[in-house]
């Protein structure tokens, strides 16, 4: 009879240590970045070669919970979908350990469910059976089941921390290409205007790392000096590059000078429409100096403002329609100013006039117009900087709308 015992308790004591070292083995191999279909294999011959456990099923969630992929398929029958929508689980209890029937498949009665949990929520669920012999009757599920759910644990925790550096740096190195675009992309933006004879201030702040806002201003091969600003449909990296071509665009296309300004802003459109291909459009100002005036057409943009010397104002709206709307412009109404000097002229772009309030009422036209009237006697990057702060103060709490833009320029 001591001899059964002290069987007994050998086998007792061997059984732990295999629990202990196959803790350690599955660490260690956790540790040294071991792939998850090594993993999964070590998993399953730890369960089925050495305690008898062979019939698994293994499914894990997504990091959003939405779905759950499978791991583990042994020594079942049935076809087990490579991944299951959350829903899939909707009938078991998976914040305790129960029968595995509500699976509707071929697992025999002794087989249970068990989820595995993570900060209070389910992460994976383990579908474990045996058909083997029990010894005494007591089924492997039952006798190792503390074991099976520390296992488990241990591996789809580690899976799931995976999942969660690799995207964390995945979304690190999208944040510092955003940085690198945004960064490029503000190069394009000028900022010395010391080449023209003009005074003229800028001001850019996109929405996001990057933006689809543009303004320049530059002299043609022929002296005279092109005003401009733009906006490109939609938010993001997308209308970043179409913004960047575009600006090459409109510099190659304007400098040369040897078109009228009708046919330039026809092949302009032509060459936005065969990049975006109508999934986007450009609203686009362009004033042109000449003889003490402007020449102007408005593409569908927001209308600028123009202070006269005198102090009246009026809003340079004469156009077509936005650039890559259609093949071809159906119309074009071209705009003049006709005297400028003493004059201030304001473009800006939607996410300044558009942006609204706690109570969701636009900064509107009206209020950048009685802060212009003003300009006189200030620098023009004051100017800008009294639009922008007010801007912000009218804003408050509310998030910025959009990118928003601001060009100013003063003709002696």
């Amino acid at each position: 009879m001591s001899n059964l015992k002290e069987k007994r308790l050998k086998e007792k004591l061997e059984l732990r240590d295999f629990k202990l070292h196959a803790l350690l083995d599955v660490t260690k191999a956790i540790n040294a970045q071991t792939s998850e279909q090594e993993l999964m294999q070590h998993y399953v011959d730890t369960l089925k070669s050495n305690l008898g456990i062979d019939r698994l099923v293994v499914y894990a969630a997504d990091l959003e919970g939405a779905h759950w992929d499978l791991l583990v398929a042994e020594g079942t029958s049935a076809t087990w979908p490579v991944r299951q929508p959350a829903s899939f689980f909707e009938g078991l209890d998976l914040d305790n350990i129960g029968l595995a029937g509500a699976l509707d498949a071929d697992e025999h009665p002794s087989d249970v469910v068990v989820p595995v949990h993570q900060n209070d929520e389910a992460i994976a669920v383990v579908l474990a059976g045996d058909t083997s012999e029990h010894d005494r009757g007591v089924s492997p599920v039952v006798k190792h089941l503390n074991f099976l759910v520390t296992l488990t644990n241990i591996l789809v925790v580690a899976r799931r921390n995976r999942a969660m550096v690799a995207r964390s740096l995945q979304e690190e190195a999208l944040k510092r290409e955003l940085e690198l675009a945004g960064e490029m992309q503000a190069m394009l933006v000028p900022s010395d205007w010391s080449g023209l004879a003009l005074d003229i201030a800028g001001h850019y702040q996109p929405h996001t790392q990057v933006g689809g806002d543009y303004y320049d201003a530059f002299q043609t091969d022929s002296g005279e000096t092109v005003i401009c600003m733009a906006d490109v449909s939609g938010k993001g990296m997308s209308a970043a590059l179409l913004m960047s071509n575009f600006q090459a665009q409109v510099r190659a296309l304007f400098q040369v000078g040897n078109r009228s300004l009708a046919a330039t802003l026809a092949m302009l459109n032509q060459r936005v429409m065969a990049i975006a291909q109508g999934e986007k459009y450009i609203t686009f100002f362009v004033a042109i100096t000449g003889q003490g005036g402007l020449t102007y057409v408005n593409c569908g943009h927001n209308p600028p403002v123009f202070i006269h010397a005198s102090g009246t104002s009026e809003l340079l709206d004469r156009g077509c329609v936005g650039l890559g709307m259609f093949r071809d412009l159906p119309s074009m109404d071209i705009g003049t100013v006709e005297r400028v000097a003493g004059g201030l002229l304001c473009c800006y772009t939607d996410g300044l006039v558009e942006q609204e309030n706690a109570q969701e009422v636009p900064f509107g036209t009206d209020r950048l117009l009685a802060l212009l009237q003003h300009h006189r006697g200030q620098t023009l990057e004051a100017v800008n900087n009294s639009v922008v702060a007010s801007v912000e103060a009218y804003r408050g709490e509310v998030s910025r709308l959009d990118d928003t833009a601001l060009l100013t320029v003063r003709f002696a």
